[in-house]
């Protein structure tokens, strides 16, 4: 399966808050204890940038985890945008489905009767 790279970043950020959370590093730490900056790691935090593998692996470890795992709940988080984003994309038209039925009701109504 081939992911979108908005998947990908909003999949890094939530995880990243989700293992910031559960093992309550702050970014000081984790960057100390994976070798990422600081700097970097507040960037891939905002979306502005996405992990290498290196950075991956070296996260993995700052987090106590193999890569696998690591990349296990990645995918779990890709997976859950993709069911956001396809909500949202039914949800949309479902609403231009209303609109262009109200549109066509209301042409409807406003047409003169023909002879």
């Amino acid at each position: 399966m081939r992911y979108d790279i908005e998947v990908i970043r909003k999949a890094e950020i939530e995880l990243l808050a989700q293992m910031q959370g559960a093992t309550s590093l702050t970014k000081k730490k984790l960057a100390l204890d994976s070798g990422i900056s600081r700097q970097h790691l507040g960037l891939v935090a905002k979306g502005k940038r996405n992990l290498s593998v290196k950075s991956f692996c070296d996260l993995a470890d700052a987090f106590g985890c193999s890569a696998t795992e690591l990349m296990a709940k990645l995918e779990e988080l890709m997976l859950e945008q993709i069911k956001l984003q396809t909500k949202v994309a039914a949800d949309k038209q479902k609403s231009f489905n209303y609109i262009n039925r109200a549109i066509s009701d209301s042409n409807t109504l406003k047409k003169p009767p023909q002879l």
